[in-house]
């Protein structure tokens, strides 16, 4: 944790810090893109006695990160996209935060009323803002007696790195993540949980090292290797979980050296858009592809063609006209096939996890491909979700009309609850089941390495709170981690908004403190 000279005990506490001003709305939770992370960094504590007046901010040492007291009163965290990532809630116009003698941090009402605190106490605590998205209450000797639950999972590694076993990457938006699983296997997982990559690997100690020499390598704890990128003397420098789902290693200039070959492209191609390879359409959970391979328009699901366009002449481009006629091209630009749709402007091309679709644009189907549902459950599964009481395996799971795999118990009434937000404008997608082993290694990111951290602690130990493998509601597909523009929602959010009033009539609950994630019992 980085410290300042004179953090603690350098002489008397100051009436003020020395705080950023940032530019907020009056009256609301929003903020502009933070004005103090283009002005260098500023302070990114809070020390006893110092306070923060409206307006004012802490920076983390980076940059990427300010903590602000906003018009309305309440404090919210901002990253450099200006989204809110977590507040107080409601508070009251005026209000001040202030680090106590006595460890507290507390925001003030102009009549004194405590309007929010940290509730801590252990003297001479300080409220430090830090490079991974975090806010904690620190004392003098390090320990966190306090922390906002906002810490970010990193999303690359930089040579010479190694992530050990339990270690996660985790693409920006939160929807793909790299695991290295106490077997020896490292794993990409799609936004619904499935495996898209391994390395299929197995051992003790393993962990995934990024090389010096720019070789991405698995090994264990003898240092043998069981796998390699064979990229080394290739001046790779950075591995990186991308948003679209791709793991990449690059050097400095963004040049690729490898990739895991995992991209989900866009899942719509609008009117006049054209497609060739390498590019690709992909659905929500990145299941269902659309490319043109081998002189064809195909369609695969989970890597397997389930339908292709069937013509003479190889094609090597697709596009979609303005009259809403979807054609392949040859080479020389002629048309090989067609859907046959013309006289419909305005229609787009869309891949959905259960069909690639051609609409109009008043939203109805005008040409489809069906992709084959995924078998059913094997055995008897309960029909209410009240009656599964612990973890399930992936096979007694479902994945919905929007991608997310849960308990069939669930998947109807979460695709009713997302296409009701949809009509009204908000667009949600996220992740839902979870299996036992990506449950550890989030445990293990955030409640420390040892066993008693991974399987004992309780929830709220961690950073952020995450349940005991064996008790989360992920792990029974009775919970989901919803997104919105392909971030985490937040309290501020419109999307949070629409679901705190329409989601209990469709059975799930939010578990409070967590604007992202919702469930069954609200746990």
């Amino acid at each position: 944790m980085r410290r300042r000279p004179g953090d603690q005990g350098a002489g008397p506490a100051r009436a003020l810090a020395r705080a950023v001003p940032v530019a907020v709305v009056a009256g609301g939770l929003l903020l502009t893109a933070p004005l103090a992370a283009s002005a260098g960094p500023g302070e990114d504590v809070l020390r006893p006695g110092e306070t923060l007046a409206p307006g004012q901010a802490l920076l983390a040492p980076g940059g990427a990160q300010t903590l602000v007291v906003q018009p309305d009163g309440s404090l919210g965290l901002y990253g450099l996209d200006g989204v809110a990532r977590w507040s107080t809630g409601a508070g009251v116009p005026g209000s001040r935060l202030t680090a106590t003698d006595a460890g507290d941090v507390v925001l003030t009402a102009p009549d004194q009323t405590v309007v929010w605190s940290t509730a801590t106490t252990a003297a001479g605590s300080v409220l430090r803002v830090q490079d991974d998205g975090e806010v904690v209450v620190v004392d003098g000797g390090g320990a966190v007696h306090w922390s906002a639950g906002t810490a970010l999972v990193p999303s690359s590694l930089r040579a010479p790195a190694r992530l050990a076993a339990g270690g996660t990457l985790a693409s920006p938006d939160g929807r793909h993540l790299l695991v290295v699983d106490e077997g020896g296997d490292v794993r990409l997982l799609g936004p619904d949980g499935r495996e898209r990559w391994s390395t299929a690997t197995q051992g003790d100690g393993v962990g995934l090292e990024l090389r010096a020499n720019g070789n991405l390598v698995v090994a264990d704890e003898d240092g043998e290797r069981l796998w390699r990128s064979r990229t080394a003397g290739q001046d790779a420098t950075t591995l990186t979980l991308q948003d679209d789902g791709n793991l990449v290693l690059a050097r400095d200039d963004g040049s690729v050296v490898w990739s895991s070959g995992t991209p989900v492209g866009p899942s719509r191609l609008g009117p006049g858009g054209s497609m060739a390879a390498p590019a690709s359409l992909g659905s929500p959970s990145g299941h269902v592809r659309v490319d043109v391979r081998d002189g064809r328009l195909v369609v695969a699901s989970d890597g397997e063609p389930v339908w292709a366009s069937d013509q003479d002449v190889p094609g090597v481009q697709v596009r979609v006209g303005e009259d809403g006629d979807v054609v392949l091209l040859d080479a020389a630009g002629e048309p090989v096939w067609r859907t046959g749709t013309a006289g419909q402007p305005g229609a787009a091309l869309v891949v959905e996890d259960q069909a690639l679709l051609l609409r109009a644009a008043d939203g109805a189907t005008l040409w489809q491909v069906a992709v084959p549902e995924p078998p059913a459950p094997a055995g008897v599964q309960p029909t209410r979700c009240e009656d599964v009481d612990g973890p399930v395996a992936q096979e007694a799971t479902v994945v919905t009309r929007a991608g997310i795999r849960v308990h069939p118990c669930l998947a109807d009434a979460l695709d009713a609850m997302l296409a009701a937000a949809a009509d009204d404008g908000v667009v949600l997608q996220g992740g839902g089941w979870r299996s036992a082993e990506q449950q550890v290694a989030l445990r293990r990111a955030h409640c420390g390495a040892s066993p008693e951290a991974v399987h004992e602690a309780p929830a709220s130990a961690c950073t952020p709170s995450t349940a005991r493998p064996g008790t989360s509601r992920h792990e029974r597909g009775l919970a989901v981690d919803l997104t919105q523009g392909g971030r985490s929602l937040t309290a501020s959010s419109t999307g949070y908004a629409w679901l705190v009033e329409h989601a209990h009539a469709y059975g799930l609950e939010n578990l409070p403190g967590e604007p992202w994630h919702w469930s069954v019992d609200g746990r």
